[in-house]
Order: C-alpha cells, then sequence, then structure tokens
C-alpha cells in the first residue's frame, strides 16, 4: 500500500495562489511598496524616525524629541509640523549657513527647510547603485526581476528607482494629469527626494493630500481593479494603506468585502504553520479584507511574482514610449489628419492577435518558459491534488478515453525541454490550457482534445 502523499506546505500553497493570480490576470502585477523595504535593505527610517534624524541636525535640540514627541502623544503630523516651526527659527538665526539660498526666497514656504534637511539626509544614506544592497543580493535580484507594470509608493527615497533600472519616477500631484496607461513608472504619491516641496511631511501636507487623494485613488483605480496588487513593507493599520483600500474596496470589493486580487505581505520573524489567509480591516466603520501573506522569506514571494514575466530583457523606457506613441497617435494625429491610415493593416491587427506584434516589430514568445510555465507537480496542486501522480493519472485517462498521449509531442498542452547534455536530462512543462482540460476530465465534464 503507497504512503499518502504529504499535503502542501502553507509556502506551497501560497506560491500556487500568486502565480494562479498572474495567470488569470494575463498581466504583471502592481507593487504598492511602504517603509519596511527601505528599512530592511538599508536602515532607511520610518516617519518618525526621519522627524528625529532631523532635529538632531540642529544643535541643542536632539535631546528635545522625546520631549515633542510626549506632547503630541507620538502623531508625527502634529510632531512634523512643530519641527517644522523649530528648524524655520534656526534655518533663519545661527543655520542660515546650512541652507540653499533660494530657500530664503520671497514667496517660499516655510517648511521649506525641514523638507530639505528630510531629503538630504534620505539621500545621504540611499543606496545609488544595486551592488550596494550586497547583503540582501539574492532578494534584490529576485525583487528587479519582477518586472512589475507599476510601483505605488509613499516612500520619499528614490531606491525603488535603483532596484527598478529603467522605471521612471512620478511624483505627487503630478499623478493626477499622469497617462496610466504605460508602463515602468513608480508613482511617489507623497512626493520624493527629488523635489523636497513635493513630499507630505507637516500637517498642512496632509491637510492638501486629503482634499486630492479620491483624485489619486480615481486615476489608480484601473490598476487596481485590472491587476494583481501586491502590498509590501505596509501594516494593515498603516492610514496610508487603509484609506487608498477603501477607496479601491467601494467599487471592487465583493459582497463579503473581499478584495480578491490584493495581497498584503507580512513579514515577521516566526510565522506560525498555518497563519490566517485573509487580513481585515476596517475604515469609518466599514469592514473589507485582502489576502494575506506571511512570511520570514521575501525570496520565495518575489521568485513566485516573477515566474510569469516574459519582460525580463526589455527596457522598460522602451515599453513606456512605445505605448505613450501609440496613444498619440490614437488621440491626437489620426483624429487629426496628421498621418494617413491605411485600413487593411488596422483591420488585420484588430481580427489576428499575430499581425500588431508583427506591425511593432516584436516577435511572438517561442520560449516553452513561457507558453509551457508549469511542472506537473504544480499542474496537480491547481486541480486540487495534493501529489503529481492525481494529474498524472488524468493524462492517463485521456489517453485511454481519446487515444491521444499528451505527453508523446510538444503540442499546446505539454512540451518536453532539454536541460543537459544527457540523454536523458529532460523535463516536461505543461501549459495553463493543460490545466483546463485536465480540470473537465477531474469533474467528467465533456471536453475536446486539440493537438
Amino acid at each position: 500500500m503507497s504512503k499518502q502523499a504529504p499535503e502542501p506546505s502553507y509556502n506551497q500553497r501560497m506560491d500556487t495562489a500568486i502565480r494562479d493570480t498572474l495567470l488569470e490576470f494575463e498581466c504583471q502585477p502592481i507593487l504598492f511598496i511602504g517603509s519596511g523595504l527601505p528599512k530592511r535593505y538599508f536602515g532607511a527610517p520610518n516617519w518618525i524616525e526621519l522627524l528625529k534624524a532631523v532635529l538632531e541636525g540642529v544643535p541643542e535640540q536632539a535631546e528635545k524629541f522625546e520631549y515633542y514627541r510626549q506632547k503630541f502623544s507620538g502623531d508625527p503630523i502634529l510632531i512634523g509640523s512643530e519641527i517644522s516651526d523649530v528648524v524655520f527659527e534656526w534655518a533663519w538665526g545661527e543655520g542660515k549657513d546650512k541652507f540653499l539660498n533660494n530657500l530664503y526666497r520671497p514667496g517660499t514656504e516655510k517648511d521649506c527647510f525641514i523638507k530639505y534637511m528630510a531629503c538630504s539626509y534620505l539621500q545621504s544614506i540611499t543606496p545609488e547603485k544595486i551592488d550596494d544592497f550586497a547583503d540582501f543580493e539574492k532578494e534584490i535580484a529576485a525583487l528587479s526581476a519582477i518586472r512589475p507594470h507599476a510601483i505605488i509608493t509613499t516612500n520619499y527615497d528614490l531606491s525603488l528607482e535603483t532596484i527598478f533600472d529603467g522605471y521612471h519616477p512620478v511624483t505627487g500631484q503630478t499623478i493626477i494629469k499622469y497617462n496610466t496607461n504605460s508602463f515602468g513608472e513608480i508613482f511617489h504619491i507623497h512626493g520624493d527626494v527629488s523635489d523636497p516641496a513635493s513630499i507630505v511631511l507637516t500637517q498642512k501636507d496632509y491637510e492638501e493630500w486629503r482634499d486630492k487623494k479620491k483624485y489619486v485613488s480615481a486615476k489608480l483605480l484601473t490598476y487596481f481593479a485590472e491587476h494583481p496588487v501586491f502590498i509590501f513593507g505596509y501594516g494593515l493599520g498603516d492610514p496610508n494603506v487603509k484609506e487608498i483600500l477603501r477607496d479601491i474596496g467601494d467599487l471592487v470589493a465583493n459582497d463579503d468585502g473581499l478584495i480578491p486580487n490584493v495581497y498584503q505581505v507580512f513579514w515577521k520573524p516566526e510565522v506560525e504553520r498555518n497563519p490566517p489567509e485573509q487580513a481585515i480591516f476596517s475604515v469609518d466603520g466599514k469592514e473589507f479584507r485582502v489576502n494575506a501573506i506571511h512570511t520570514n522569506d521575501l525570496q520565495w514571494v518575489f521568485e513566485a511574482l516573477k515566474s510569469q514575466s516574459a519582460l525580463t530583457s526589455v527596457n522598460p523606457k522602451l515599453v513606456r514610449a512605445l505605448a505613450a506613441r501609440t496613444m498619440r497617435l490614437i488621440r491626437h494625429d489620426i483624429p487629426s489628419g496628421k498621418v494617413q491610415v491605411d485600413y487593411d493593416i488596422l483591420e488585420r491587427v484588430a481580427q489576428s492577435d499575430e499581425e500588431l506584434p508583427k506591425l511593432l516589430g516584436i516577435s511572438v514568445a517561442e520560449n516553452p518558459n513561457q507558453t509551457h510555465p508549469l511542472t506537473i507537480t504544480q499542474v496537480a496542486r491547481r486541480l486540487g491534488f495534493s501529489h503529481w501522480s492525481g494529474a498524472n493519472k488524468l493524462v492517463i485517462q485521456i489517453k485511454d478515453e481519446m487515444g491521444i498521449d499528451l505527453r508523446s509531442s510538444d503540442n499546446k498542452y505539454h512540451c518536453q525541454i532539454k536541460t543537459g547534455p544527457g540523454k536523458n536530462s529532460k523535463v516536461r512543462k505543461w501549459s495553463q490550457l493543460s490545466v483546463d482540460l485536465l480540470k473537465k476530465v477531474k469533474d467528467s465534464d465533456p471536453y475536446e482534445v486539440d493537438i
């Protein structure tokens, strides 16, 4: 009697869930990244720690940070506003030689000095090249290989631009006017260090941000509705996440309050055997849920996210430029009569999936690792089996019922890949179509095999 196959581990189940989500949406994910990742990779400060670092740059004030924290009950908005006044007074007194002359021009906001100090500090500690992340070399390599459609962040630093080569920063309120049909952007919704005036740091900044947040959320809604979204480096109590997810949840959550395409990744030193697979948060008395992944090793999560990427060798700048030019052609050049239109070509493009790549000078992928990304074990898990033999029995059933052995040739369901010089150095890979076919067989539904 054969031993019963062991149940898949939590990591295996979550790995399968991530890959299935990417296959379902057939597009690159959106990453929503908070301060937890830069803190992990180069010790970047959180909001409170950044305010403390700024105050330490003001002589005779460094020891007063705990006084301000207690005075304002730890509220970073109120603390930041108070420290802004302290820095302003110092900048116009003994600290005047520490700042750029243009900060003293008429009409400049008085919080320019604290923002200048905050951005200068972050720039001084942020790695300038990817080799500077040596302590997390493999993890950073897996993260950068994801090639997300876009990244959304409230972080001020530009470390993500270093990790994701070729991605373009879009800062602050300029997002409202930005074309989100493009690819390869990093949206700094609270500003970034390249423009200190753009960062959201004081009470006045947050009041202005809340007034405009609904427009930013509306602009980003297409991303959240049409892509899988993975949240890293935030806690569910983070107001930045809760407010945006509330706006998104009002539109895309199901009847149970679940936002099905959103995953929040929680890093913790120790993970229980079977942690909860959903996280619940409440905003203004309304409850929402997102999928949750708990891990003490981010590398496998990043590798699962990059598994479906066919863009590892594509320059994001090229894709972004191509998308922007295409939109301009459709919205402006053709309607205004500035170009001649060959309708025969356009009709072929509209009717055939193969024509557009040819028109753009792109070849259709023939790499079996892209067209057939699954092992038989992964196929089995998608079908609800705990062992590869469950899927294999269905393949044999098709052979018995239809006289077709899916494994006998390279076809739309299966292919065999040479992995080395040896005669038996081969691996069998399977496509998503094979999962769809085998599910019908498993459920005793009518099926056809098209080799």
